[in-house]
C-alpha cells in the first residue's frame, strides 16, 4: 500500500509536468489510434464490398506498383470462367477520376447483365441502359456532387447523364460512379481491356477448393494473382503504402511522446535523491526503486493512452464528416483498436521508464542522502 502511496504522492506533487506528459502521449496514441482506424477501415470497405457483391476471388495481374492493378486482354474472363468449380465469372474496369469539382472518386465499369448489380438498390431513377451514355451514382457521391437522376455529370472530357441512384452496403461503393463496362472502357482508352475480374464460385467447392483454384490460376496465368475479399485491400500498393506513411508517422509522434516521458521521470528521479536514499538506507532493495518508479512511468503513459484512444476516435469521427473526406475514408472503431492503443501506451511507459528507473536503483544510499 505504501509502495502505491508513494507513487501517487510522487505524481501529485508535479502536477503541470505530469499533465503535459499526458497530453505528449495522448497526441502520440491519439496519431497512432486515428491513421490505424483509417487505415484498418479502408481494408474492411473493400472487403464487405467484395463480400456484398458475392465475389469470392478477385483475379487481378500484378504488373506493376501502380495502386491500380494493370489492365489486361477481357479474353481472360472467358478463360476463367471455363475453370472447374467457376460458376461464374464477370469483367470489371476500375479507375481513380476527377469529377467535375470533386478531387477523385472510384469509377467502376461492370457488365451490364452480371451479378455485380444485385446487390445494389436502387433508389431514385432507373438502371443504365445497353449503348447508353449513362451513370449511376452512390447515395454518397451523389450528395457530394450535388445531383439526382436526371442531371448530367461530366467524367474527363464526357457530358453522361445520371440515370439513377444507388445505396450499398459498403462505403466505397456508395461514395463512387457506376458504368456500363464499354462504356468505361471507351472513357479511358482501353477498348477490350480489363483489369479485374470477379469470379463466383460453386457452392461445394468450399475454402479447400477456393485455395486450390488460387493455386491453379497462380500456376495456369503466369502474372495473375486471385485474392479473397479480405486479401484485396492488402494486396494494393497504394494501400501498403498509405499504411508505411501512417506507422511513419505514429512512430514520429511516439518518439516525442517516450521522450517527455523519460524526462518527466529522470526529473522525477533527479528532484527525490534524499528520498530515495532513504528507502534504500531503511531497507528498500534496488528492484523495488525500479519497480517504484517504473510504476510512475506506466501510469503516466496510460493516462496519455487512454486520453490518446478517445481523441483518435473523436479524430476519426470529425475527419469522416469532412467536405473532402465525407464518403471516402470510413474508419474502424473498435475494442480491438483501443486495446491496441493502450499497448502501445504501456511499451511507451516501460520504455520511457526503463533507463531513469535503472539510474535511480542504482543510486547509492549514502551519496543520496547527502545530497542537496
Amino acid at each position: 500500500m505504501r509502495f502505491v502511496t508513494l507513487v501517487g504522492k510522487n505524481l501529485l506533487r508535479r502536477r503541470t509536468r505530469s499533465l503535459l506528459t499526458v497530453a505528449g502521449v495522448a497526441i502520440g496514441i491519439g496519431a497512432v489510434v486515428a491513421l490505424t482506424s483509417i487505415a484498418w477501415g479502408f481494408e474492411r470497405s473493400w472487403a464487405r464490398a467484395y463480400d456484398a457483391r458475392g465475389t469470392d476471388l478477385a483475379v487481378l495481374k500484378i504488373a506493376s506498383q501502380s495502386p491500380l492493378p494493370a489492365v489486361f486482354d477481357e479474353g481472360m474472363r472467358a478463360e476463367l470462367a471455363a475453370l472447374p468449380g467457376v460458376a461464374s465469372a464477370t469483367g470489371l474496369l476500375n479507375d481513380f477520376m476527377g469529377i467535375e469539382d470533386s478531387p477523385g472518386m472510384i469509377v467502376f465499369g461492370w457488365e451490364l447483365e452480371s451479378y455485380l448489380w444485385d446487390h445494389l438498390r436502387l433508389v431514385e431513377g432507373r438502371w443504365p441502359r445497353p449503348g447508353e451514355r449513362a451513370v449511376v451514382l452512390g447515395s454518397v457521391a451523389a450528395d457530394l456532387l450535388g445531383k439526382s437522376a436526371g442531371s448530367s455529370v461530366q467524367l474527363d472530357v464526357r457530358e453522361y447523364a445520371v440515370s439513377g441512384i444507388y445505396e450499398s452496403p459498403a462505403l466505397v461503393e456508395n461514395g463512387a460512379l457506376v458504368l456500363a463496362l464499354p462504356e468505361m472502357q471507351s472513357l479511358g482508352g482501353n477498348a477490350g481491356k480489363l483489369n479485374f475480374v470477379n469470379l463466383k464460385l460453386d457452392p461445394s467447392q468450399g475454402e479447400a477448393g477456393r485455395e486450390r483454384l488460387k493455386r491453379e490460376i497462380k500456376e495456369r496465368f503466369p502474372g495473375f494473382r486471385a485474392f479473397n475479399s479480405s486479401e484485396v485491400a492488402q494486396s494494393n500498393t497504394g494501400v501498403q503504402l498509405a499504411r508505411a506513411m501512417s506507422w511513419a508517422t505514429s512512430l514520429l509522434a511516439l518518439v516525442v511522446g517516450a521522450v517527455g516521458v523519460m524526462n518527466t521521470v529522470f526529473m522525477s528521479v533527479f528532484e527525490r535523491f534524499r528520498e530515495i536514499g532513504v528507502l534504500l538506507a531503511i531497507g528498500w532493495r534496488p528492484g523495488r526503486i525500479m519497480r517504484m518508479i517504473l510504476l510512475e512511468s506506466v501510469v503516466l503513459s496510460l493516462a496519455g493512452g487512454v486520453a490518446g484512444v478517445v481523441l483518435g476516435f473523436l479524430a476519426v469521427q470529425l475527419v469522416e464528416v469532412t467536405p473532402m473526406m465525407r464518403g471516402r475514408i470510413e474508419g474502424e472503431i473498435s475494442l480491438r483498436l483501443a486495446l491496441v492503443g493502450l499497448a502501445v501506451a504501456l511499451a511507451l511507459g516501460l520504455i520511457g521508464g526503463l533507463y531513469p528507473a535503472w539510474r535511480g536503483s542504482r543510486l547509492p544510499p549514502s551519496a543520496a542522502l547527502r545530497y542537496e
